[in-house]
């Protein structure tokens, strides 16, 4: 899925799951990787939204190509900004990242301060909304954009086993495998391979 930011959001999202190997009859890890891709065009308002809002503690990688051209398309720095320009003071009400690379993306977290990502890989962390923009005071004359990838990993542990009829922890099912079979998901009594086990869901839980 692609996210447009500002006058177009556009996302496109991939999802990979591992399992790292359980130990003799022990719990194993589940590593899952979302990734988002976003389109910031030049002329983004500061402030725009990517909708992806980070709890206390979380974090994200980003990753960011493509170029903004601030004075038609002669002159088009990359995600990295223009560190030659005075962003400290400005005639249009002031650069989001005052000191900061002109031109360059930054990004914040919720109601704190606007950060250089540049073309990454940069770890951001906070609590709110993420946000993305470009480092410039004046957007309506730019042209460009930056497209910008967005990481969320994610861990929990699980144990060996489909696990019908066990509501103690999450499953992992057979080595290499996530969730439970196709067969797993028949009827109700009959899942599983009897009567009593209930029905198995997609994760391996299974109910009485």
């Amino acid at each position: 899925m692609r996210i447009s930011i500002g006058v177009a959001l556009g996302v496109a999202t991939a999802l990979l799951v591992g399992v790292s190997p359980a130990t003799a009859g022990g719990p194993a890890t589940t590593t899952t990787t979302t990734t988002t891709t976003y389109t910031v065009p030049g002329s983004a308002v500061p402030g725009a939204s990517t909708g992806l809002v980070l709890t206390a503690g979380a974090s994200v990688t980003i990753s960011a190509t493509g170029a903004v051209c601030p004075y038609g398309d002669s002159f088009c720095p990359g995600p990295d900004g223009y560190p030659g320009w005075d962003t400290t003071s400005g005639a249009y009400g002031g650069f989001p990242l005052a000191g900061g690379p002109a031109w360059g993306l930054v990004a914040r977290v919720g109601a704190g301060p606007w950060v250089q990502v540049g073309s990454g890989p940069t770890t951001v962390s906070g609590e709110g909304v993420l946000e993305l923009a470009v480092n410039d005071d004046y957007l309506s004359d730019n042209s460009g954009s930056f497209t910008v990838t967005v990481s969320t990993t994610h861990s929990a542990t699980c144990w060996p086993g489909w696990g019908y009829g066990d509501k103690n922890h999450t499953h992992c099912g057979p080595p290499g495998q996530v969730g439970s079979p196709a067969s797993a998901e028949a009827s109700d009594g009959d899942a599983g391979g009897g009567a009593g086990k209930g029905k198995g869901n997609a994760n391996g839980r299974g109910k009485h």
